[in-house]
């Protein structure tokens, strides 16, 4: 039975004449309903929410803000342990052949003339692809003596290894370039 329930018991006692009759009624009625929690109660559930609200969008805000700063501390450390300026060496760009046509006698069709590649484009591209071949280099520790070249997208390699497998791993990082064709691996082990 609910706390809300009440049972009522009537005892009735009914005199007619010639007949006496006792009736005996129950019933169950429900009260008004308590409310199942209070205004207090509600109001401490709404307080305790918006404080785990704030937890976690203090652990989230301090979360990022320490990712931000080990990005940080760690750009600084990189470039604190490339102290050692890259030697690049540039090689002279070399001038394109002279493009000669020959012009038609007479009535014959024009010429076709066809353009040399742009050596410009080709200089700088390989310019791009030695710094970017250099920077992975520099971040592999045991690679500070292993020099690059490129031309005509054509890697160089050389200077001194400690052991075969970071000869092999130089070449890889340097294949890996995008726009690298080959890779010329000139590099010495030495130990």
């Amino acid at each position: 039975m609910d706390s809300n329930e009440q049972r009522i018991q009537k005892h009735l006692v009914v005199n007619s004449p010639g007949q006496r009759s006792e009736v005996m009624t129950e019933r169950t009625e429900m009260g008004p309903r308590e409310p199942r929690f209070s205004a207090g109660t509600i109001a401490l559930i709404a307080v305790i929410a918006i404080a785990i609200t704030g937890v976690v969008l203090y652990l989230v805000a301090n979360r990022n803000a320490n990712d931000a700063a080990n990005r940080n501390a760690n750009l600084a450390a990189s470039q604190a342990n490339s102290h050692q300026p890259a030697t690049i060496v540039q090689q002279p760009v070399p001038q394109p052949a002279p493009v000669i046509i020959q012009q038609p006698a007479g009535g014959q069709q024009a010429p076709v003339i066809i353009q040399q590649p742009n050596q410009r484009d080709s200089v700088s591209d390989d310019a791009n692809m030695q710094e970017i071949a250099t920077k992975r280099l520099a971040e592999e520790t045991d690679m500070k003596a292993v020099l690059i070249t490129i031309t005509g997208a054509r890697a160089v390699l050389t200077g001194t290894a400690n052991s075969a497998v970071t000869r092999a791993r130089a070449e890889q990082l340097v294949k890996a370039v995008r726009g690298v064709k080959s890779v010329d691996n000139q590099i010495v082990v030495s130990g």
